[in-house]
Formats: C-alpha cells, structure tokens, sequence
C-alpha cells in the first residue's frame, strides 16, 4: 500500500540542486566575467565534460553545485577567484508517466522545467471522465519508498495552489470521476432507445 497525502509534493525546485548528472546530460557552464570560458557542455560515457583552457572535468555523479565547486578547483590555476555557475539546460533519459483518464497517456521526456498541468496538456488532456479533484502523483523518495500525492488540478486552475514541479520518474495517474462514469454508461446505453440534444 502507498501512502498518500493530500496536497501538493515538495518543490522539485529544491530537489534540482541534489540531483546528480549523468550521461548526455546537456550543462551551461557561465564562468562569471571570462566569457570565453563559458560555454555549453554534454556530458560523455565517461561522465566527462570538456571545457576550454582546462579540458577534461569528471562532473558525472556530482551534484550541479558540487560540478561548479570541481570546475571552480580546476579553473583556479588560470584565473583568480573564479565563480562558476552550472545550469541543467536538457535532461537525458529522464521522464515523467501519465496514465489514467487522459486523451494520449504515455512516456514523456523531462527536458529542464516541467509542472504538473504541462505534463497532462502534454498527455492531450483530461478525458471527458477524468476526475480533475484528485489527480494522483507518484514520487520516489530517498529512500526508494513510493510516496503518492492527491491534487486538485482546479485549485491549480483556479491558482489557489501552486502547479507542481516534477522530477525524473515521477508518474502521474488521473482517476476516473465515479459520476461522470455513471453518466457515460447511462447515456450509451439508452443511446438507441432516445436522441440526446447537445445545448
């Protein structure tokens, strides 16, 4: 059984500074004031970047903020106090599913910022019996235990909550609405038997 909690998941903001770079991860690397060292980076097999002036830098496994601690180490015996900023402009093999009652549920690509509302208007949207009030997230915590998230996708609509940030493998499942169900068997099963009238 996974246990739930009403409400919104931690900020994914928060988790983008513990999240580890790996292989073909796409880096912007700003090296403040030395323009030319600047520069856009993927990651190799290796974990390896290649930067100019000081060539190969081990960043895979690291932290962005550790990679700007390595890159500052390195950088130290060329210019004086360098300040170094790392940016995770394209995810590699990083993804979010949404499944459920949606109108194309699949596997979708987490490159740099996706929220929750962005990933089902990925999905196609909401079918007509999708239950908007309790929309199921599905994260992974540190310690490998599964924790789900109702939300109420109206109160984001509406701005009443925040829409969510989401992080690699996080998936999403839309419920369908008990009611609308109900409704879409009655009328397919009276469908022959009476003509509806669209208002």
């Amino acid at each position: 059984m996974v246990p739930a909690i009403i409400g919104l998941p931690p900020t994914a903001q928060g988790d983008a500074r513990t999240y580890r770079i790996g292989i073909d991860v796409l880096l912007r690397i700003e090296v403040f004031r030395v323009e030319d060292l600047s520069s856009e980076e993927r990651v190799n097999e290796g974990g390896l970047i290649s930067m100019p002036l000081i060539g190969p830098v081990q960043v895979g496994g690291l932290t962005p903020q550790e990679a700007e601690q390595q890159i500052s180490e390195r950088l130290r015996k060329y210019v004086r106090n360098p300040q170094v900023n790392l940016f995770v402009t394209e995810y590699a093999s990083q993804n979010v599913t949404v499944s459920g009652a949606v109108k194309e549920p699949g596997l979708f690509p987490l490159k740099g910022r996706l929220t929750l509302m962005q990933a089902i208007a990925q999905a196609g949207g909401l079918d007509e019996v999708g239950n908007e009030e309790e929309i199921v997230l599905f994260r992974l915590q540190k310690d490998q235990s599964m924790q789900a998230y109702v939300i109420n996708l109206e109160k984001i609509q509406e701005g009443i909550l925040a829409d969510p940030g989401l992080v690699s493998n996080d998936q999403i499942f839309v419920p369908e609405s008990g009611s609308a169900v109900f409704i879409r068997s009655i009328t397919g099963g009276l469908r022959g038997f009476v003509s509806f009238r669209t208002w």
